[in-house]
């Protein structure tokens, strides 16, 4: 069985074309960090330019939902931050009328398993009750009651460890609203301006080895967390799906050689991606980045056709948060292209003072990894 034959979702693709014109502003993972997303949105204007009718978008790599380990590194951020950035996106979509197609929240892993949990919670009711069950691709309204009894029945069925690593993290389940959830079941996994040569994704690419790129680009097309639900493990991991809601080059879930791959499949350039945080990209034995990794004016760099973007949680420090704006009528063919003096990359905190690179670090003799 080849990986397009694994998937049969019906409705729209699940990856998103943009022309080669305009400009695109891209966005990485927020996880309710309400302050980084106004100053954000007071830095780049992107709504009121796209309101204004510029030919624009704004692209977000997902990952709005869960505070509570976000929390323990900045007690900032809101309890319900994620409730209120999901409410501001959901209300621009609907206020920019057609023009809010220009608003894409690609799937990140915390919005899947958001929605993945909230979907089991339904489905695990409806059978207790005896009723017919959920149809595909539904949109659940449970109440923090059915939440709390089917994490009791998860918890004895599966045990503490099991919870704490498929239902722990995502605690956005409990605050979550329909609108948030019909919000994120509509989600992109991959946009792509082919004539531009961008590709953006939450994380990945995915393993390459053996993949003709027609398949690649079909599976992407039909990726089905209905079919995710009831997949073995080996091909749940095993998806291109999986992989480009979770890999991160530092647990070596991919090669320089994968990212090239994954390119060529969509004639891109440079792969831009939220999900890992920057010190991941750090060899800290070596006090230096991992090798094949580097930093440059704020931004993770891997090989020279991927670019890690830390516009929240995960930069070094709050002066080193960056967001990206592209001009998609030029061919970007490698990371270099983004520092050619056209200001593709800029800070979300335009007035914060930059540290030393060594405080910004937070490890003695790492200032080397951060680059200019």
């Amino acid at each position: 069985m080849g990986l397009g034959d694994l998937w049969r979702r019906p409705g729209p693709s699940r990856t998103r074309a943009l022309p080669a014109r305009g400009r695109a502003i891209v966005l990485s993972d927020l996880h309710g960090h309400h302050g980084d997303w106004t100053a954000f949105l007071a830095a780049s204007r992107v709504l009121e330019r796209i309101a204004d009718g510029e030919d624009l978008w704004l692209l977000v790599t997902g990952d709005a939902p869960d505070v509570t380990r976000h929390r323990a590194v900045d007690p900032t951020v809101p309890e319900d931050g994620d409730v209120s950035i999901l409410d501001d996106l959901v209300r621009a979509r609907r206020d920019l009328g057609p023009r809010g197609e220009r608003i894409v929240y690609l799937e990140g892993n915390h919005d899947f398993h958001v929605l993945r949990i909230c979907r089991e919670v339904a489905r695990w009711h409806a059978g207790r009750r005896g009723g017919p069950m959920p149809a595909p691709g539904f949109v659940p309204a449970v109440t923090g009651a059915e939440i709390d009894a089917y994490f009791e029945y998860y918890r004895e069925a599966y045990g503490e460890a099991v919870f704490n690593n498929n239902i722990g993290p995502y605690d956005m389940v409990r605050r979550v609203r329909p609108e948030h959830l019909e919000f994120l079941d509509g989600c992109p996994v991959v946009a792509h301006v082919e004539g531009s040569g961008v590709v953006v994704t939450h994380a990945g690419p995915p393993r390459m080895a053996g993949v003709r790129p027609a398949a690649l680009r079909r599976e992407v097309d039909r990726c089905d967390r209905d079919w995710m639900r009831t997949a073995a493990p080996e091909a749940y991991y095993g998806s291109a799906y999986h992989q480009l809601l979770n890999n991160r080059f530092r647990n070596g879930d991919y090669s320089l050689t994968d990212l090239r791959a994954f390119l060529d499949a969509f004639d891109g350039g440079v792969l831009v991606t939220g999900h890992t945080p920057h010190p991941y990209l750090v060899d800290f034995e070596r006090r230096a980045p991992l090798e094949g990794c580097a930093f440059r004016d704020g931004v993770g760099l891997i090989g020279r056709h991927q670019v890690v973007l830390c516009s929240s949680f995960g930069a070094f420090d709050t002066s080193l948060k960056r967001y990206l704006e592209l001009d998609l009528s030029r061919r970007y063919r490698v990371v270099d292209d983004l520092f050619d003096g056209t200001q593709a990359v800029r800070p979300v905190h335009p007035s914060a003072a930059r540290p030393t690179r060594q405080a910004a670090a937070g490890l003695p003799g790492l200032e080397i990894a951060l680059g200019e």
